[in-house]
């Protein structure tokens, strides 16, 4: 049985998971405006360097779902953190060393992915065996919240240290995030570890045991793959996900051009605009549980993702207002939309996690994670070449309107799911 959620050991977790966010938010602002500050760089620039950052999800999270699976959870998260911390120190030296490029920047941020990456799977196939199955929406929801509050608190360090220490020495406290996250992981006990599943293979129409050892990472991502795809409910949340997601990237690099070349704002406004996202995210935390009792999880995930789109066409929208409000308009927009988002994070999660078998929790994570967030280099690279063709206010309109559709794609939630299922209750009988 799983211990409750008021153990040390979940403490520990969620300790380092606020500290790995944190060094996670400064980077979201610091590194982009290392290349649109420091080295000037362009919408389609951005949008590949985006694209180098988010491609780890595509190419490293399938094989991280098994490796998490397999091995110490505990070792594969102080790893990743303390490899990001050395990562990051190499900005500030290439520096100095006169050798910062776009280029250098791309690879670092590819690296840095691929380690955030293994670290996302490992969080959230260490969570559910950490607390009890009915703390899990409560489990998630604080795991939310201070993701939301290491936003609005990394964001904004993000934004004044680049305005105030340069961007490459900004990254210096984002180092510092991720090697407390790695010392908090550390008093993880070592017995966290995922037993290695023996998947059954069918030989002429009989199941047998492979050796586990034998067993080829191919076959153990295939197994996690099928289970969501026999799924139902996973199956359309992930689809509705993927397409608000990639509409969602596509938005990014236009929207940073927005503010740094079109309004000039300074980097500590622009770590303000990315701290409201941080705020409404901690608003969305504190109502999800309530929210989701309320509606029911269809209704939940349906009315969350279509007002979140809604939400995002006050982006474009700025371009007509006056300049001084325009950050204010920007703001509120990331506001209301993240608020919606993590409600919408926090039922499918739960959902999720009460529909996977404990022992798929690493691949089933994975196979998901490979999915809604692969497709985020093609909308950085889209929205950069958008933004550079059409402008970024055009750009801007196309991620809104795609973001504010993928709700339709959640329709056949309405017969998987019963209208009025709660996330405690719902997915009890597992697939």
């Amino acid at each position: 049985m799983n211990p409750p959620l008021r153990r040390s050991t979940f403490g520990h977790l969620w300790a380092a998971q606020t500290a790995s966010q944190f060094g996670a938010n400064v980077t979201v602002v610091a590194l982009p405006l290392v290349g649109a500050v420091t080295l000037r760089a362009d919408a389609l620039e951005l949008g590949l360097l985006s694209a180098a950052g988010t491609l780890p999800h595509l190419l490293v999270s399938p094989f991280a779902g098994v490796w998490v699976d397999r091995h110490s959870r505990r070792r594969l998260l102080i790893g990743a953190d303390l490899v990001r911390a050395a990562l990051l120190l190499a900005v500030p030296v290439a520096a100095v060393c006169q050798m910062l490029s776009l280029p250098l920047l791309a690879v670092l941020a590819l690296l840095i992915g691929a380690q955030g990456a293994v670290s996302d799977v490992g969080y959230s196939a260490c969570l559910p065996t950490l607390v009890a199955p009915e703390d899990l929406a409560r489990a998630n929801a604080r795991f939310e919240l201070t993701a939301s509050g290491a936003t609005i608190v990394g964001s904004s360090v993000g934004g004044v240290a680049v305005q105030m220490l340069t961007g490459p020495w900004a990254l210096l406290c984002n180092a510092a995030a991720y090697v407390v996250s790695a010392l908090f992981t550390r008093r993880l006990p070592e017995t966290e570890r995922a037993r290695r599943p023996e998947a059954p293979r069918r030989e002429n129409g009989a199941a047998r045991e492979p050796d586990g050892a034998r067993t080829a990472l191919r076959e153990e991502m295939r197994i996690g793959a099928a289970f969501v795809l026999r799924s139902r409910p996973l199956r359309a949340v992930t689809l509705a996900t993927t397409v608000f997601n990639l509409f969602l990237f596509v938005s990014e690099p236009p929207l940073l051009v927005f503010l740094t070349h079109d309004l000039t704002l300074p980097a500590s406004w622009i770590g303000t605009v990315y701290a409201a996202s941080g705020a409404g995210a901690c608003a969305g935390a504190l109502v999800a549980g309530g929210v989701a009792r309320r509606l029911g999880t269809t209704r939940t995930l349906f009315a969350t993702l279509a007002l979140a789109g809604a939400a995002g066409l006050a982006v474009p929208a700025a371009v007509l207002a006056p300049a001084p409000a325009v950050p204010a308009l920007v703001a509120g927009s990331h506001f209301v939309t993240s608020a919606l988002v993590i409600v919408f994070n926090v039922t499918q999660r739960t959902l999720r996690t009460t529909l996977t078998p404990e022992e798929l929790y690493g691949r089933v994570n994975a196979s998901i994670r490979t999915v809604v967030l692969g497709v985020a280099p093609l909308g950085g690279l889209a929205g950069g070449w958008l933004g550079h063709r059409a402008g970024a206010p055009t750009a801007l309109l196309v991620g809104a309107v795609g973001m504010a559709g993928a709700c339709l794609l959640l329709l056949p939630l309405r017969t998987a799911l019963p209208r009025r299922t709660a996330v405690q209750t719902a997915g009890t009988a597992r697939p």
